[in-house]
């Protein structure tokens, strides 16, 4: 079900939890890394797999393509639960993603997303609805 977002507070060890129903839906060994927009995306271990083999495909001479491979393999964090289901968020994931105490995750379009709620609101604060149109026009122009 894509769409559905939750609000919820990082603990006093910035640590958190995914709802139970997008948990059901990532699985067992997930991963989040830096995602677009300023949130951080959560990957089922197939998804982590599939980004890890397009990031083979960098041509080594690109810089902006190496830069960004780097960027996000360095980022890329396979997400350890404790037993009662909370993960902590590592430092530069927090920091890439602006993240202090509430957080957004989302049912995005292609994977789980965590905001900072500050960060979600900015990013909606100023929408533009024709070219939201051209956008999704675009879509389905292919």
């Amino acid at each position: 079900m894509a769409g559905k977002n939750y609000v919820h507070q990082l603990d006093a060890k910035n640590r958190m939890r995914i709802p139970a129903k997008l948990r059901e839906e990532i699985g067992e060994g997930y991963s989040i890394t830096v995602g677009a927009g300023g949130c951080l995306y959560v990957y089922t271990k197939e998804q982590t797999e599939k980004v890890k083999e397009t990031l083979k495909q960098v041509n080594a001479y690109r810089e902006k393509q190496l830069k960004a491979a780097r960027y996000i393999l360095y980022n890329l964090w396979e997400a350890e639960e404790d037993k009662q289901g909370r993960i902590l968020l590592p430092d530069n994931l927090r920091k890439h993603a602006k993240i202090e105490k509430n957080v957004i995750i989302f049912k995005g379009p292609s994977c789980v997303e965590i905001w900072s709620e500050e960060v979600w609101n900015d990013y909606f604060n100023d929408v533009n609805f024709e070219e939201l149109a051209d956008a999704v026009e675009s879509l389905t122009n292919v």
